[in-house]
């Protein structure tokens, strides 16, 4: 890289680094709080006498590794215990001290849930959440999923010690919020901040990352030199196992776990194309809500015909429940549409506290009457002569039997309307949380997780049971 181009990309960064850290007052009022929201639960854990239930008391995640944007007010607190302690003792016991800490504080709780109920609560502006695990040593088998985040956390802090590249990792987070594809949890398929993290230490900053990013493939494979000290094994003879991701970075906490498993081949290759046009015309747009402008942009257009089913769901149901099975039924129902010849532009799924929108774009929603059935070869005999009894209009077309038959769904309504009245059951998989029996058409109305489009002049309910 010349002088002139380096020099164009340290000042667009330096600018963005200015405006995304932390200032020294925000980490002080940080760091305060932390160690007093610590403080507090070993008081309680004293008082009710369980001290002898925990191993310790740790603050995870970007703020206690000096990881975190500017105006990130997540505070992670895990409460590590022995690990001869029954689930349901753990459960209890986080229960009650979470609950207390969070009051004593002056602050607001609720339960949440997910492998073990944890406490997640507001002081002020930060958001607290209060986790347990079981203190676990470097190789030692996980007893629940979430015993490994502090070990990530150990690791990260002393490689960033080492090798400090703090501000990279801001602005590699940074650049993938602009884009749109930062998160791991089911709903964004992104980078997690961990992702981040230990790309940012394996390439030696953001730009090398960027460039690096241009000779991946599906299914790079990314090891850390720290692994193969950690663990003290020799480069070419230690066998990974596989994994059929489009990115597979193993975790220096858990060999048989890849940290990239949530990111999808889409924002992965997004990463890749957006990360060239960048190196490419460096410029600050990328970090500001960039996916937003495209998304704009690629809009602009003449549309096609836009329906939207509207689901109810059960609040209850997280979201990396509701996502997933949102997708399953939208790609049952894309099979069903493309077997009976409705040409699919665009497609997306997104949903709030109450309802699940499933959306689709197509080309045409009204086709002829109707179509041309092509069968077997007239030269196999028993083929012609099954085909020819069950349609009547048989023709030959170059060497094959044909036939026209008349189109069950000349209209797309008529499908939709089939589908949400429970008609295709046997042909499409109704999931059980995201189930269209009974949901909502819309005309002229597409939503999906990146913007929504709603023509009210001429929004119209196609049918509502």
């Amino acid at each position: 890289m010349d002088l002139k181009t380096k020099s164009r990309y340290n000042k667009i960064l330096d600018e963005v680094l200015l405006d995304i850290s932390p200032s020294n007052d925000e980490e002080k009022e940080e760091k305060i709080l932390s160690k007093k929201i610590i403080e507090e639960l070993y008081n309680i854990l004293h008082k009710e006498n369980l001290m002898d239930l925990i191993e310790d008391i740790v603050q995870v995640g970007s703020t206690a590794r000096g990881t975190n944007l500017k105006n990130d007010y997540d505070i992670d607190i895990f409460v590590r215990f022995k690990k001869n302690i029954d689930k349901e003792i753990l459960k209890e016991t986080i229960l009650k001290i979470g609950k207390k800490a969070i009051e004593n504080l002056g602050g607001k709780y609720q339960i949440e849930y997910a492998e073990h109920p944890y406490i997640s609560g507001n002081i002020g502006k930060y958001e607290i959440d209060i986790v347990p695990c079981y203190k676990l040593n470097w190789m030692e088998k996980i007893i629940s999923s979430v015993d490994r985040t502090p070990l990530h956390n150990e690791f990260l802090i002393n490689t960033l010690k080492k090798h400090p590249l703090h501000n990279d990792v801001r602005l590699l987070k940074k650049f993938l919020k602009g884009l749109g594809i930062y998160g791991s949890d089911l709903k964004s398929k992104g980078f997690s901040g961990y992702l981040c993290e230990l790309l940012i230490i394996h390439y030696g900053g953001f730009i090398n990352t960027l460039i690096n990013a241009q000779r991946w493939r599906i299914g790079e494979k990314i090891i850390l030199n720290e692994i193969y000290n950690l663990y003290n094994m020799d480069k070419n003879s230690y066998k990974f196992k596989d994994f059929e991701d489009p990115l597979i970075v193993y975790d220096p906490v858990d060999l048989n776990r890849n940290v990239a498993a949530a990111l999808s081949r889409e924002n992965f290759c997004k990463f890749i194309f957006y990360s060239h046009q960048f190196l490419k015309n460096p410029s600050k747009e990328y970090f500001y809500n960039y996916n937003e402008k495209i998304i704009e942009r690629i809009n602009n257009r003449n549309k096609g015909i836009l329906i939207t089913l509207c689901i109810r769901r059960n609040s209850e149901i997280v979201e990396d429940i509701i996502y997933p099975q949102m997708e399953k039924l939208q790609r049952s129902i894309n099979k069903f549409l493309i077997e009976n010849d409705f040409e699919i532009i665009e497609y997306g799924t997104y949903a709030n506290e109450n309802i699940c929108y499933l959306s689709w774009e197509f080309l045409v929603g009204v086709l002829p009457n109707v179509y041309v059935k092509v069968g077997p070869p007239v030269f196999s005999k028993r083929g012609v002569d099954s085909f020819i009894k069950k349609y009547e209009r048989c023709f030959i077309k170059d060497c094959n039997i044909c036939a026209y038959v008349d189109r069950k769904y000349p209209n797309i309504y008529l499908l939709f309307n089939d589908i949400v009245s429970g008609k295709l059951k046997g042909k499409i998989k109704y999931p059980k949380y995201v189930s269209p029996e009974g949901a909502t058409i819309y005309e002229n109305i597409f939503v999906n997780q990146y913007f929504s489009i709603i023509n009210m002049n001429n929004k119209k309910i196609i049918k509502n049971y």
